[in-house]
């Protein structure tokens, strides 16, 4: 479970419609992963897909939401007494025994204040430190609902001359949670948000923490899932910041077809649709073009298995 998870203190309005292993009612039909030509040879060669560190994410504020403090003062001291309880078992009881109560209670508040006020002033290495965790530990497949979107096509599929794939939302892979208040290992679909007031720590969510994105990003139509990288099949290098490139296996028949863009070469075409017609367990892939239209629209257009003439 995701590092932050020991934070959340309410199952977001997404958790309780799941049951483990099973998608949710509201998962779409399709969903899409745009990807520049350069990624054909991993994806469709080596069924191997990148979970990107959110350090790389496209939103800087990801993981990054507004907290004004860790808890309410008598919610914090609350929970401060009860760590204490537990780290220090009957501690608290032998002040309370061998102190006159005016002086016992005196004590045990100082010492919980002091604790609170110390908590209070390391609040923001504490998310630092949490994002760090976070940022190491944890990889981001982002995917959308729209396989036609001229801004993502430009962005994440090289001006059009890459390609997407479509991939089955409900097949198992994408839902894999272990527990009922389990963050991570099954897809969620991103909260965008005009504006994200000011939360304490102890109360935000997963939703808050891992899906929620700012409001300029609506038109991604969002859905993700978050894996630890323990699970990476491979390590390929870096990426143009520096960071590393894990990579994940994705099962085959997650996959339900292959569109190219309406600016991709030739060659790259061929190559897709060699890599495709090479591997047994992708013979149920077909292939689907991008059609850039007059008005400047994208359509999506379906010929049949392999046969899409470049």
């Amino acid at each position: 479970m995701c590092r932050v998870s020991y934070l959340t203190r309410a199952k977001n309005s997404l958790c309780t419609s799941l049951k483990y292993g099973k998608p949710m009612d509201d998962a779409p039909k399709n969903l899409y992963k745009y990807l520049p030509p350069d990624r054909a040879s991993d994806v469709l060669g080596k069924l191997l897909i990148r979970f990107s560190q959110v350090s790389v994410m496209n939103d800087k504020e990801e993981f990054k939401p507004p907290i004004k403090g860790l808890a309410a003062r008598s919610r914090l001291e609350q929970v401060i007494r009860e760590r204490f309880d537990v780290r220090f078992p009957g501690s608290i009881q032998l002040i309370e025994k061998s102190l006159p109560p005016q002086e016992a209670a005196q004590l045990i508040q100082e010492s919980i204040s002091k604790c609170a006020d110390k908590a209070e002033l390391d609040l923001v290495k504490s998310i630092d430190t949490i994002y760090k965790i976070n940022n190491e530990n944890f990889g981001i497949l982002s995917l959308s609902e729209d396989a036609t979107s001229t801004r993502m096509w430009k962005r994440y599929a090289d001006c059009g001359r890459g390609f997407l794939i479509e991939l089955d939302p409900h097949h198992s892979w994408f839902w894999d949670k272990k527990e009922e208040r389990d963050d991570l290992r099954h897809l969620r679909r991103v909260n965008y948000a005009s504006s994200r007031p000011p939360a304490y720590l102890f109360e935000t969510t997963g939703q808050d923490y891992l899906y929620t994105k700012e409001k300029k990003w609506e038109h991604e139509k969002e859905w993700r899932i978050i894996r630890n990288f323990n699970d990476a099949v491979c390590k390929i290098g870096k990426d143009n910041t520096g960071t590393d490139i894990l990579l994940f296996a994705i099962p085959p028949n997650c996959i339900l077809s292959v569109v190219v863009g309406h600016k991709a070469s030739h060659e790259s075409v061929r190559q897709m649709r060699a890599t495709v017609a090479a591997n047994p367990s992708l013979s149920h892939v077909c292939f689907r073009a991008a059609i850039l239209k007059d008005d400047g629209s994208i359509e999506v257009v379906t010929s049949g298995p392999r046969s899409m003439q470049s």
